[in-house]
């Protein structure tokens, strides 16, 4: 009885176990493949890149890593890149934020017709700034057999909240695309589009980056329109920034971060053009107003749409900033610049949280990191 009783014990122990260590692996296994805010991301952008959201047969992939939304279904407008960096994610609890850099060359539209951005510096792609949000949830949607989307229940892992403007694909996926949609259509300037086009990005597998070509003429339209992209985007923000800004400039301006205004969005109008010289506006959609103690001042006086002028002339020169803060002019190709601008600096919300949660991370002062968490909570209410 005594050898039954140690067997029953030692097989009890046993069973017991191989019962925990089953529940154990079993438990641990949705955790060991869960994906961090950062790697579902980079899966989704490297998705994207390949033209997973440019046909049906790519969404349900994509869908995978999405929370809420639908991969698109129609592309008013593709942006084409070169490539593509994700920083590391800000954390707090369920939700994450996180930042993707875009290199981007220029942009499809619904007829083929491909636009190229050109910035300052010739023969480089323009940094474009996506901001996302990701949460952790068990729950995403799925494409049923009955052809509708559907919410169902999986593992917790991190999914896709905001997804980026519009499908951010690689040149050599812009090329198979529009070859393809191209040789469907029987749109004669559809066609015609696909093959100037095809023609404008098989250059670009081919352009060597940074070094001197003859650079297309752009108009002071397109110019501005750049200029305050990235001034809203937060280049502004740090002096280094303030010095890429100012290649858009015929003069280097002093470094101006007292007072920032936000805006929701903005408009820039056409230029009334005379000889080489240019009058346009931008139309901001004014919120408020911060200051260098990180204070939101809510509201504009005079109104929510600010109109700011600028002036800008055909110039061979381009304003450059040393290390030690002193100007200088650099000759090259003759460009639109911005001659004459407002003293005043616009970032856009997305842009004013992240700056506000940096600066108040940053800083020792009780009384700054307080305003910053008041600001916080008011700029989210924006957003």
């Amino acid at each position: 009885m005594k050898i039954t009783s140690g067997i029953l014990r030692t097989a009890y122990r046993a069973t017991a176990f191989f019962t925990f260590a089953a529940v154990a692996i079993k438990a641990q296994a949705p955790l060991a493949q869960q994906n961090s805010p950062k790697e579902t991301l980079e899966r989704f952008c490297k998705m994207d890149a390949e033209g997973k959201q440019l046909g049906p047969e790519g969404q349900k992939e994509v869908a995978d890593v999405l929370y809420d939304k639908k991969p698109w279904a129609e592309h008013a407008e593709i942006t084409v890149v070169k490539d593509f960096v994700v920083r590391a994610p800000e954390i707090r609890g369920d939700t994450a934020e996180v930042v993707v850099n875009y290199n981007v060359w220029g942009q499809l539209d619904s007829s083929l017709r491909f636009a190229r951005l050109e910035g300052p510096l010739v023969n480089r792609p323009i940094l474009v700034t996506e901001y996302i949000s990701i949460v952790r949830s068990d729950k995403h949607r799925e494409l049923g057999s009955d052809g509708r989307w559907q919410e169902v229940k999986g593992l917790l892992e991190w999914r896709i909240k905001t997804v980026p403007s519009a499908p951010h694909i690689s040149v050599e996926t812009a090329i198979r695309y529009v070859r393809g949609m191209g040789y469907k259509s029987r749109d004669p300037m559809v066609r015609r589009n696909a093959d100037n086009t095809f023609t404008s990005l098989a250059a670009l597998l081919r352009v060597p980056v940074g070094l001197p070509a003859q650079p297309q003429q752009q108009t002071p339209m397109a110019v501005l329109s750049q200029f305050v992209t990235l001034e809203t985007d937060g280049k502004g923000l740090t002096a280094d920034g303030w010095k890429e800004l100012d290649a858009f400039h015929v003069q280097p301006r002093p470094w101006q971060h007292e007072k920032i205004h936000i805006a929701k969005d903005f408009v820039v109008s056409n230029a009334a053009l005379s000889g080489g010289k240019a009058e346009l506006y931008v139309v901001y959609i004014g919120l408020g107003e911060l200051d260098s103690s990180l204070r939101f001042t809510s509201g504009v006086p005079g109104g929510d749409k600010v109109q700011e002028g600028y002036h800008l002339v055909q110039s061979n020169r381009s304003s450059a900033t040393s290390d030690d803060g002193s100007g200088k002019d650099v000759t090259g190709p003759s460009r639109w610049k911005i001659e004459d601008s407002p003293a005043e600096q616009w970032i856009s919300v997305s842009t004013a949280i992240r700056y506000v949660k940096e600066m108040r991370d940053k800083t020792t002062d009780p009384a700054i990191k307080q305003n910053a968490d008041q600001t916080l909570a008011k700029l989210k209410t924006l957003h």
